[in-house]
């Protein structure tokens, strides 16, 4: 199992979600090994997490990631190749 590095936070309208929850992506700096992300939804672990980076500080696997969870939980997967 790999350690957990970046935790990106899918914040907005994401009807399945309670007040103050959101749907996080925890992932290693590897996400597509085996094990190495996982997609939770409740209380981010804000506690645990340390500084805010930007989309683009983030390594080019865990860009793609972020962006095809994004793709996924907002049902927008249509007319994208």
């Amino acid at each position: 199992m790999t350690a957990e590095r970046y935790t990106a936070v899918f914040t907005g309208l994401f009807n399945l979600k309670k007040p103050g929850e959101y749907a996080y992506l925890s992932m290693s700096g590897d996400p597509f090994e085996v094990g190495a992300n996982s997609l939770h939804r409740g209380r981010p672990p804000y506690k645990r997490m340390g500084r805010e980076i930007s989309f683009e500080d983030l390594p080019e696997d865990c860009r793609w990631l972020v962006l095809d969870t994004y793709l996924e939980l907002w049902d927008l997967r249509e007319g994208v190749a």
